[in-house]
């Protein structure tokens, strides 16, 4: 499988790509934003001209650029021919920014990253979910303290505290989308924003959204003012109820008796290791292939996955319900 990997963006993010990907044998080069030395991380990096050809010839484009910068550099790589790209989250701060994106005629071989898809305990949690009597009723939740995500660096200078390509809702969108994944898709989205409260920034600060599926009632609560983290879903039904903790590797299923069993699958805490997975079914599972078929490998979203998490976030904003003054 080792081949060549350009790497678009060579911030955090970027550079654990960078790192994972070179564990994994590939010859990787970086792709930075703004002009840095020639090599980050012991990564070569590439002048915009170089990288456009070298795009051309790779097994993967990683585009892992500020949110406002997504949909330009994966068209640009699609533009140039690359075989497959894989856009960091969210595709967009908007579903109609994303729209030259979805209308290029090479959208098919783009994915979006999703690495909460690719730990095993979700996996047993879908399963188990499927597995429960309806009605049902999913409590999510993705809650920390954003000053403590990037010790290094004041959260203020970051995308996260922007409001036209950060805030809560963006940035933790992956609940979004493991949510529409396990239950379906979204209708009638509700939402209460937080656009008060300790951190000084313009974007939300967190975001409470209800919605209905065919199969459920859904509630996801992202924030990032919540000292200690907390991450996870609760589905309750009355055949009995299943949890899952990403942040302890495990999945708990209670029978109507009370009966327990919990699964534990330690791997999912090495985001090395979740990250490694999510890459190697990139790029051995056709981003086309069979929704089964993608999760059963632990691949990311496909384009259309990613702008529909993309789309409920709008609509979540558009329902306009605030709490708090609007700086």
């Amino acid at each position: 499988m080792p081949g060549l990997v350009v790497i678009r963006g060579m911030g955090s993010i970027g550079r654990r790509h960078a790192r994972v990907l070179r564990g994994m044998g590939f010859d990787v080069h970086g792709w930075p934003v703004r002009p840095r030395d020639t090599t980050v991380d012991d990564i070569p990096l590439l002048n915009d001209r170089d990288a456009t050809e070298a795009a051309a010839a790779a097994d993967l484009v990683v585009v892992s650029s500020d949110t406002a910068g997504h949909v330009d550099d994966a068209t640009r790589v699609l533009d140039a021919g690359a075989r497959l790209v894989l856009v960091e989250k969210p595709v967009a701060p908007t579903a109609a920014q994303a729209g030259r994106l979805a209308a290029h005629p090479r959208a098919h071989r783009v994915t979006v990253a999703a690495p909460l898809r690719a730990h095993l305990g979700f996996r047993h949690f879908r399963t188990a979910v499927g597995a429960l009597a309806a009605p049902r009723y999913a409590a999510v939740v993705s809650q920390s303290w954003l000053p403590s995500w990037r010790p290094d660096r004041d959260y203020r200078d970051s995308y996260s505290a922007r409001r036209d390509e950060g805030g809560a809702l963006l940035d933790l969108v992956h609940e979004i989308d493991y949510a529409a994944v396990v239950f379906g898709r979204p209708r009638h989205v509700s939402a209460v924003l937080d656009v008060d409260g300790p951190l000084e920034m313009d974007a939300e600060q967190g975001a409470t959204m209800l919605w209905t599926t065919d199969t459920a009632s859904v509630t996801v609560r992202v924030d990032y003012v919540t000292r200690p983290p907390r991450r996870g879903a609760l589905v309750t039904s009355p055949s009995g109820s299943v949890a899952w903790d990403p942040t302890t590797g495990t999945v708990t299923v209670v029978t109507a008796d009370g009966e327990s069993t919990t699964t534990v699958t330690p791997e999912d805490l090495d985001r090395d290791v979740v990250m490694a997975r999510q890459a190697g079914a990139a790029l051995t599972v056709e981003p086309t292939a069979p929704l089964e078929e993608r999760i059963s490998a632990g691949a990311p979203a496909s384009l259309a996955e990613g702008l529909l998490a993309v789309e409920v976030c709008d609509d979540a904003r558009s329902f306009r319900h605030e709490r708090g003054p609007r700086r």
